[in-house]
């Protein structure tokens, strides 16, 4: 069949779109200690085929760094990880759905402050935070079809507020469990509200300190600085599906303003408590 000059035109049109969605992505990097850079690679081309188009009126990409913090666990920091548009969207979409945070061991679920003072938003699935979940997707890498995100939540904080010392996997569940996490900073008008994980061993290199609190003398640990649009993402499992205890972490005190995050975390639905230590 022959094609019109129309048919032609549009489909070149259609491959010069696909080509910039599909490359748009790959300007971010992957930094190590020695400042080396790594390519991630043609992240893009998941989210596009999983997802068929949704993002085409889509033109802000963030260009984003990461660079390893800890090894084990794997903790990796990621700088701008999301736009300045994608992070006042999400905080659009969330507002008139949040609720009382509740704290969630094994089947219950309830509010304890004595643990727990925040509230919580599940965020509507759009075109936006699809586009997000991709990208949450694609860093982690491709852990075969039993690996899924669990829905985005956003975490409010207000003066006094905090999550205190937790891990982020469940040693009452029995089937499947939180394997990966990301705690993304959406609004850090604060003073306070740092994440601190207690076993992390502080950096010698004061590098670190435009990210980590490297004057916090209350906490043991390392406390990352709540930062705007910037993440941090660590591995809550051994390799052999143990839990990692060294990714025991809270969610400081916020002492002054205001502190907005965004939870993504990836559960894996093949998990079973008898691969793991309780």
């Amino acid at each position: 069949m022959r094609r019109t000059n129309n048919q032609h035109w549009a489909c070149s049109v259609l491959a010069v779109v696909i080509v910039s969605i599909m490359t748009g992505e790959v300007r971010g990097q992957m930094r190590g200690n020695n400042g080396s850079d790594f390519a991630i690679g043609k992240v893009m081309q998941l989210w596009f085929w999983e997802e068929h188009f949704p993002s085409l009126t889509i033109s802000e990409n963030p260009t984003w760094e990461a660079q390893i913090f800890s090894k084990d666990p794997l903790v990796i920091y990621i700088h701008n990880f999301l736009s300045a548009y994608e992070i006042e969207h999400v905080l659009q979409v969330s507002e008139g759905n949040y609720i009382p945070s509740m704290v969630y061991p094994g089947d219950d679920a309830y509010v304890d402050t004595a643990e727990r003072v925040s509230i919580s938003a599940y965020v509507p699935r759009d075109d936006v935070v699809r586009r997000i979940e991709q990208r949450a997707r694609a860093f982690q890498g491709w852990r075969g079809n039993s690996t899924r995100l669990e829905r985005l939540k956003t975490q409010k904080y207000a003066v006094n507020g905090f999550y205190n010392f937790h891990y982020d996997w469940d040693n009452l569940v029995t089937d499947g469990n939180r394997v990966t996490s990301f705690m993304i900073y959406l609004n850090a008008n604060c003073t306070g509200g740092g994440t601190n994980f207690p076993k992390l061993k502080p950096p010698k290199d004061t590098r670190w300190c435009s990210v980590i609190d490297c004057e916090d003398n209350e906490y043991e640990g390392v406390t990352f600085k709540p930062i705007k649009g910037s993440a941090v993402f660590w591995e809550n499992m051994y390799p052999n599906g143990t839990f990692h205890r060294g990714v025991r972490h809270a969610s400081l005190p916020v002492k002054t303003g205001e502190k907005i995050g965004l939870n993504i975390f990836g559960w894996d639905f093949d998990w079973r408590p008898s691969q793991s230590s309780a």
